[in-house]
């Protein structure tokens, strides 16, 4: 390995190491005590380090959360490639989405303190106009490849992506508050079963 090439490896895991003490430091003591410098003790490194590889906090909030959302869609994406017919794909995208949420409760804790924090300046940055667009994009291909194949009914797919993304945000935020209160693995199924009967073509 080249010596340009192992530089660049070092600075990406260090990116990522500040990366990951900002969402435990973040899920464990809030957005607004979440400091640099409270980071960088729990990622054992100096403030100065953070400053290197990150204009501020704005800078590094905004890596979080494209981080957070681009490993639970990464995650999604891997499952639901597996299956052909466009309705297994919708029922493994809710599955896969609520999956990762149980494995990994940190994140989304986090995710949801950001997002509660959205009077910030880097919490408004964060959460910029595209932040879900992956997520109904992805959603959306799924429904339209389904009319095409005759799996579902005719229905504006934009519409119900939104919804049932809006359904799962909205399982995950209740879960994010009360963890023993929300069964995931009952809302995926309940989920599925509902959005099955929502698409599927009238006999």
């Amino acid at each position: 390995m080249r010596t340009s090439e192992k530089a660049s490896l070092i600075e990406e895991i260090r990116r990522r190491q500040i990366v990951t003490s900002a969402i435990e430091t973040i899920a464990g003591s809030g957005f607004n005590q979440a400091s640099l410098t409270e980071i960088a003790r729990n990622a054992g490194v100096s403030k100065g380090v953070i400053g290197y590889h990150f204009e501020g906090k704005d800078e590094l909030i905004q890596q979080v959360v494209t981080t957070l959302l681009r490993e639970s869609n990464d995650y999604i994406k891997e499952r639901v490639r597996a299956q052909e017919k466009a309705a297994d794909q919708l029922r493994v995208y809710i599955e896969a989405s609520f999956a990762f949420m149980g494995e990994n409760r940190a994140n989304f804790v986090a995710l949801v303190d950001i997002w509660g924090s959205f009077g910030s300046v880097a919490a408004k940055r964060a959460f910029n106009a595209t932040a879900y667009e992956p997520c109904r994009r992805h959603l959306s291909g799924i429904l339209r490849a389904g009319q095409e194949k005759g799996e579902f009914r005719d229905f504006p797919v934009e519409t119900v992506a939104t919804m049932l993304q809006g359904a799962v945000d909205g399982v995950m935020l209740q879960w994010v508050f009360d963890e023993r209160a929300v069964d995931l693995a009952a809302c995926a199924a309940e989920l599925t079963a509902m959005f099955d009967r929502a698409t599927a073509v009238e006999p």
